[in-house]
């Protein structure tokens, strides 16, 4: 395997942000993300392969850069050598004082799972006669990390509050450019 090809927010001129991409959860990138980068989820990036393929030049980036070294690791094994990473991800964005964009200000939804978790938690160990709110809270986060999905997460998710306006569109699978 080659040595990693990375480019620091500065390294990348204003022409080349279209190229960038976003390999978080929708929802991630709806709470924040750089204009014009499009979003590829890490579980499907395979399977958009083929299209990156045709881009001159990718630069994949996630929040911190961990997922982006996932999916540079991931392209790189289906042949794509026109890969590079964004040093630190959008929090290296961030500190170079890069503009960024939001489609939806609160909360995330993790955020929110931790947040009601916490209380039910709290409630029940705080509270005896709730006893069983700590115990329906632990079986769920249980579930959750046994089969990676977390049906809170979920129901949150169609809440009125997480939902885009109708004139933004949703953060899923953009089209390459």
């Amino acid at each position: 395997m080659n040595e990693i090809q990375r480019y620091t927010a500065e390294q990348i001129p204003a022409e080349k942000i279209g190229l960038i991409v976003d390999v978080r959860t929708p929802d991630e990138f709806a709470q924040e993300h750089i204009p014009g980068s499009v979003n590829i989820p890490l579980p499907t990036l395979s399977a958009s392969a083929e299209r990156l393929a045709g881009q001159p030049e990718i630069i994949l980036s996630c929040r911190s850069g961990n997922r982006a070294s996932q999916a540079y690791q991931q392209l790189q094994t289906l042949g794509l050598q026109n890969v590079r990473l964004l040093e630190g991800g959008l929090q290296g964005w961030k500190a170079a004082r890069r503009e960024t964009l939001s489609l939806r200000k609160g909360y995330s939804i993790m955020q929110q799972v931790q947040i009601i978790v916490g209380i039910l938690v709290l409630t029940g160990t705080l509270y005896q006669p709730l006893w069983f709110l700590a115990l329906i809270a632990g079986t769920g986060m249980l579930i959750a990390g046994l089969t990676n999905t977390c049906m809170m997460a979920q129901i949150l998710g169609k809440m009125p509050w997480n939902q885009l306006g109708s004139n933004q569109p949703a953060p899923t699978h953009c089209s390459l450019r």
